[in-house]
């Protein structure tokens, strides 16, 4: 059982309280009983040295649970283990070590099935395969970063009682990679909706950012990505202390994308002008993207803003800048390359550079970035398959996520359904109909099911 204290800090980690989050952690690794929460205590003070890119201090905190778990020998609990197994994995992935990565990630599961009642190993598991899903994304192995998602997913489902953080990790990494599988793009806006909601409920501001940025960033390079009237007002509501004083905001890059999610792209270009370096905290994989991923956000801002030669010159840069990381993330820049291009009157270079583009993106299929592209090569070559590729993919993009009726419900789901798309609790839909609350629970699922959706404001009077 975690103790009240790891809970705490747990807490204030995701609520951005780093500095506090430590000091309650060091003083729970200082003490010699129970060993369970030193264990665990040290492991979340790895992963926080992980996030600072503090190498040394990560290592420093593995080789104490190495050292206590050896002490301990055959008496390690289960969950004991899988938080070894865990700060092991956070810092192979701060490291790149993708072949130690996928061998705990194996042992995590491993564990997981073990010990099926185990919340904490479940979560943990969880976590280890969500951090392998964005290390696979980002080696450009989309086959292993849905594969690695899917098994956190499907592990998720079976662990209703995982602490809110381990959900939304899970469902923000989903979110990223289904943006590159055109079965699944039109399920990413959901995901992260349902991921900032619930980082919202929870006080995780981190969490929420991260989930505020992939939305803000695909509304950005894709004019046609859809947004219910629901998920707009989220994330809106959610933009609106960014765009109070955008100067001033712990995250300029956010800001910058709040600005645009408004259309005020030449304050977003002033804004992003001004960034030199990342802001806060960060892992080891962030310097690496943090310059070439925000030069090629600067170059669609100010073409956004209509600068069009500026936003020639910056998508140049960032193109430098990605071949310099070998990072293979070059098409993005190609793409706003050729629209700057176009936008003055240069339709040769445009063209040579749009098509360069959609061979560099077309294998890693990012569907908001595709789109543009072959909206743009048709403008320029008139040529009639790129158009039908763009209506394709903005098909995906617009594909309900449910269907249009409830009659697949029994009768039951549906009187249920009604009451929840109506704002009813689940304690509150028991007392109406006299059952259970876990009888209600069992059949919201099978609604969910049913219905292909994943959250309760999702199901509308409107589907049933």
């Amino acid at each position: 059982m975690i103790s009240s204290r790891l809970l705490e800090a747990d807490l204030l980690y995701q609520m951005n309280a780093h500095e506090l989050a430590a000091q309650r952690l060091e003083s729970l690794a200082r003490e010699t009983s129970p060993e369970s929460t030193r264990l665990a205590a040290l492991s979340r003070l790895t992963e926080i040295a992980c996030d600072d890119g503090d190498a040394a201090a990560a290592q420093r905190g593995l080789a104490e649970m190495r050292r206590s778990a050896e002490e301990l020998d055959g008496e390690l609990a289960p969950a004991d283990r899988a938080e070894l197994t865990y700060a092991a994995a956070r810092c192979a992935y701060s490291h790149r070590e993708g072949g130690e990565l996928r061998r705990l990630a194996r042992e995590a599961m491993l564990a997981a099935r073990r010990a099926p009642a185990n919340t904490r190993v479940a979560s943990l598991a969880i976590r280890i395969h969500s951090y392998l899903a964005v290390d696979r994304y980002h080696r450009q192995d989309l086959a292993g970063a849905g594969e690695a998602a899917d098994t956190a997913i499907k592990l998720l489902h079976r662990t209703p009682a995982a602490l809110p953080y381990v959900k939304t990790h899970a469902l923000t990494t989903r979110a990223v990679i289904d943006l590159h599988d055109p079965s699944r793009a039109h399920l990413a806006g959901t995901e992260n909706v349902e991921a900032l909601e619930l980082a919202l409920a929870n006080g995780m501001i981190t969490t929420a950012r991260d989930a505020l940025f992939n939305i803000a960033n695909s509304w950005l390079f894709c004019d046609d990505s859809p947004a219910s009237p629901h998920a707009a007002r989220a994330v809106r509501d959610s933009l609106a202390d960014a765009l109070a004083a955008p100067s001033r905001a712990d995250d300029p890059v956010l800001a910058a994308l709040s600005l645009c999610s408004y259309g005020r792209y030449a304050e977003a270009a002033d804004l992003i002008d001004r960034i030199a370096a990342p802001n806060g905290a960060s892992s080891d994989w962030l310097p690496m993207f943090f310059g070439p991923v925000t030069a090629t956000k600067r170059a669609r801002i100010l073409f956004k803003a209509a600068k069009f030669a500026d936003a020639e010159k910056a998508a140049a840069g960032a193109l430098e800048a990605w071949e310099e990381s070998r990072l293979g993330g070059d098409g993005t820049a190609l793409r706003v390359r050729a629209e700057a291009l176009e936008a003055l009157g240069d339709a040769r270079a445009a063209t040579a550079a749009i098509e360069d583009a959609i061979a560099a993106l077309e294998p890693l299929q990012p569907v908001h970035h595709l789109v543009g592209a072959y909206q743009c090569a048709h403008r320029l070559t008139r040529k009639r398959a790129y158009l039908d590729r763009a209506h394709d993919l903005v098909a995906v993009l617009k594909r309900a996520d449910m269907p249009s009726d409830g009659a697949q419900l029994t009768p039951r789901e549906r009187e249920i359904a009604r009451l929840v798309a109506r704002g009813y609790s689940n304690n509150a839909i028991a007392a109406r109909l006299d059952i259970s609350t876990r009888t209600v629970e069992s059949h919201v699922a099978s609604i969910f099911s049913r219905l292909s959706i994943r959250a309760r404001w999702q199901l509308t009077p409107d589907l049933l």
